[in-house]
C-alpha cells in the first residue's frame, strides 16, 4: 500500500515530462497526501489529508497514516471530529466515570476552555501536527493575567492536560501518535524555596497562638501537612495518646464549595505522621475550646468530627485559611511567605536536624523521593558539612593523624 504527496496553490498547473502535474516551486499553498486503503469488506477507498506546510511534513503524515490504517485505526470515523469536539467528549467521559478528583476536573476544564480549545479547537483532530502544538505552546508562553506571562511550570501543567487527552485518542486508535507528546517544552527547574528561619517561625506561632486558628497553623508548621489535608483532618484520624495522626482525606475548594476527597498523591493516603509533645498539648487545649463551641451552638452544630472547623462545625474554606495566615503574617511584621511555605519549613527543620531524605519524603507524602530531593537539595549544604564532621569524629586517629597535630 503506497501513496503520494502533492501541492495545491493558486498557480496554473504545469505538466512534467511525463505529462503529470508538476508541484509548484514557489513558497505558498499547502501540501496534501493521498493513499488507498482496503476496508474489511474488501472495498477500496481513498484517505486524503492536507494543510501541511512542507512536502516533508506531508510525507511524514502519509507514512503515519499508512501505518495507522495498517493497524486498523478507524480514521474515516473521526474525519469530521475537531480537536474541540474530542477534548469536550474526553472530559465528559472522565467526569462520568469518576476518574477525576473535583479539583482535577476543575483545572482540566479550565485548561481546555481557556487555552486548548481557543488555540487548537478549530483543527480537525486527525490533521493535528506537532508543529500545531508547538505554535500553540509558543502562544501559551505569552499568555497570562495582568500582563504577566505564564510560568514554565504553568505551561507544563496545561500541556499535560492536552497530552493526556491525546493519549486517550491514541489508545482508542483514533490517532496514530500523540503530537502533544512530541512537542518541545522549555526546561524547568524547581524554584529554590526559602521558608522562614526557626526564629521567624517561632515569632509567628507565638503571635498566632492568640487566634482561633492558631493551632491549625502550628500543626501545619510541625507536621508538613498540605492545606487541604489539615482542613480535612478528623479527630478519628488522630491518636493523642500515641502522638500520631493519619492523613486519610483532603478538602479542596471548587468555586465556593468545599469538597472532600482523597489526598493529592497515592503515597499521601493513609500516611502516618508522628507528633511532638508540644503540638499534642496544643491539640488537647484546642479540643477543649471546640467542646465549648459545640455547647454554645447546641443542636445547630454541624458535627463532622473535624479537628479544625468553623464555629458551627462546618468545613473551613481553604482560601479563608490562606487569607487568615497572610493577615497574621502582616500583623507580626514578618517576611512574607506563602502558607505552603510552612510545609517547606517543616522539611527544612527536619533536614537541618539530620533526618534522612527518605523519612522526610514519606512524612510529606511526596510521590517519590526525587521530588523531595529536587525541592530541598539546596538546603543540605550545612547538613552535609555536619555529617562529614560527625563521621570523621567516629574514626580513631593515632599520633600521626591530623587530630593530634
Amino acid at each position: 500500500m503506497t501513496g503520494t504527496v502533492f501541492k495545491r496553490c493558486p498557480c496554473p498547473p504545469v505538466p512534467d515530462a511525463a505529462g503529470r502535474r508538476k508541484n509548484c516551486a514557489k513558497r505558498h499553498g499547502s501540501w496534501f497526501f493521498v493513499h488507498d486503503v482496503r476496508e474489511p469488506t474488501g472495498k477500496r477507498r481513498q484517505v486524503r489529508r492536507g494543510g501541511y506546510e512542507t512536502a516533508a511534513d506531508a510525507r511524514a503524515a502519509l507514512q503515519a497514516s499508512l501505518t495507522a490504517t495498517g493497524q486498523g485505526v478507524r480514521v474515516q470515523d473521526q474525519r469530521r471530529v475537531t480537536v474541540a469536539g474530542y477534548l469536550e467528549g474526553w472530559l465528559k467521559r472522565k467526569k462520568d466515570a469518576g476518574r477525576f478528583r473535583p479539583s482535577t476536573a476543575l483545572h482540566t476544564q479550565q485548561h481546555l476552555q481557556d487555552y486548548w480549545i481557543p488555540l487548537l479547537g478549530h483543527y480537525r483532530l486527525t490533521d493535528l501536527t506537532v508543529d500545531d502544538v508547538d505554535r500553540a505552546l509558543t502562544s501559551l508562553r505569552r499568555q497570562g493575567t495582568r500582563s504577566k506571562p505564564l510560568s514554565p511550570s504553568s505551561v507544563r501543567r496545561i500541556h499535560a492536560t492536552l497530552r493526556s487527552a491525546l493519549n486517550d485518542a491514541v489508545s482508542r486508535r483514533v490517532l496514530p501518535y500523540n503530537p502533544a507528546a512530541l512537542a518541545e517544552l522549555e526546561p524547568m527547574r524547581r524554584p529554590k524555596v526559602r521558608p522562614w528561619e526557626p526564629e521567624e517561625l517561632g515569632a509567628f506561632l507565638d503571635l498566632a497562638a492568640g487566634h482561633r486558628l492558631g493551632v491549625l497553623f502550628e500543626v501545619l508548621a510541625m507536621t508538613g501537612l498540605r492545606r487541604g489535608e489539615v482542613v480535612g483532618l478528623r479527630w478519628g484520624d488522630v491518636d493523642l495518646d500515641k502522638r500520631v495522626l493519619w492523613v486519610r482525606q483532603s478538602v479542596v475548594q471548587v468555586g465556593y464549595e468545599s469538597v472532600v476527597g482523597q489526598p493529592k498523591t497515592a503515597s499521601g493516603e493513609d500516611r502516618r505522621v508522628d507528633l511532638d509533645a508540644a503540638t499534642v498539648g496544643s491539640l488537647i487545649a484546642h479540643r477543649l475550646q471546640q467542646d465549648v463551641e459545640k455547647v454554645a451552638f447546641g443542636a445547630a452544630y454541624e458535627d463532622h468530627d473535624l479537628v479544625f472547623a468553623r464555629e458551627d462545625g462546618s468545613y473551613l474554606k481553604p482560601e479563608v485559611v490562606s487569607k487568615t495566615f497572610q493577615a497574621l503574617v502582616a500583623d507580626a511584621g514578618l517576611r512574607r511567605v506563602r502558607l505552603h511555605d510552612l510545609r517547606h519549613g517543616q522539611a527544612s527543620i527536619m533536614l537541618a536536624a539530620g533526618v534522612e531524605m527518605t523519612v522526610v519524603s514519606k512524612r510529606l507524602g511526596h510521590s517519590g523521593i526525587r521530588i523531595t530531593s529536587d525541592t530541598y537539595t539546596h538546603l543540605l549544604e550545612g547538613v552535609g558539612r555536619q555529617a562529614a564532621e560527625a563521621a570523621a569524629a567516629l574514626v580513631p586517629r593515632g599520633s600521626g593523624g591530623h587530630q593530634s597535630r
